[in-house]
């Protein structure tokens, strides 16, 4: 897939998204120069993307951390209708999954608590997970931009469509590099969720983000 490219001499002022878990954090650089942001849940179901997957760099590799999802119309579902399945213990698992990735980052403490409890709310649909995870991810990053929700599905868009970009992490590589717990071994490992920036900076990610968002090829 190749790499996002939005000419920031002519910023783009609506950008649209599909409902998320937790992102790469080079999509809120994006956020941080556009003027709306929509969210579509109304689309078919796609399986084996960023709308209940992330990516986070363990011990030993990148690792993706799945919700496990449950479609009650099958094939037909909308995201919108997506249950989250509890049928295992999922949160449990990427709780012990983050703590040993970052327990060594320096915000990893500040930042965790408020996550597992969103993971241990039992949420019914996905999109109230992923709605109350980015609702802590826009507050730790300062986000002003506006953030509204499509009644309908959208076919056209007057901005950019940022939904194919968003099937993995593969296309939000960040220019710059920042510490990361394993770096001494694997050097920067890029296009992570952004819980890996926000553990590892902390408050320091909103300068970060904000430098990144002046790119010209982001």
């Amino acid at each position: 897939m190749p790499n996002l490219a939005v000419p920031m001499s002519d910023p783009v002022k609506n950008i649209l998204i599909p409902t998320l878990l937790a992102p790469p954090a080079k999509l809120y650089a994006l956020f941080m120069q556009a003027e709306n942001i929509v969210v579509d849940s109304n689309e078919t179901w796609p399986k084996q993307t960023l709308r209940n997957r992330y990516f986070i760099g363990s011990p030993n590799d990148v690792r993706a951390l799945v919700v496990p999802v449950h479609k009650p119309s099958g094939h037909r579902t909308r995201s919108n209708e997506i249950e989250i399945d509890y049928s295992e213990n999922w949160p449990l698992y990427h709780k012990k999954s983050l703590t040993t990735a970052y327990s060594k980052s320096p915000f990893f403490l500040y930042y965790a608590d408020y996550i597992f409890a969103e993971f241990e709310r039992r949420h019914v649909l996905l999109i109230d997970l992923n709605a109350a995870l980015q609702g802590l991810f826009i507050k730790w990053l300062s986000l002003k931009t506006p953030i509204q929700q499509s009644p309908d599905f959208i076919r056209t868009f007057d901005g950019f469509d940022a939904r194919p970009l968003l099937k993995n992490n593969a296309a939000w590589d960040l220019h710059q590099s920042y510490y990361q717990p394993f770096d001494e071994v694997y050097g920067f490992r890029n296009s992570l969720s952004v819980l890996d920036i926000l553990f590892n900076l902390g408050p320091e990610a909103v300068e970060f983000l904000q430098k990144e968002s002046a790119y010209a090829s982001l």
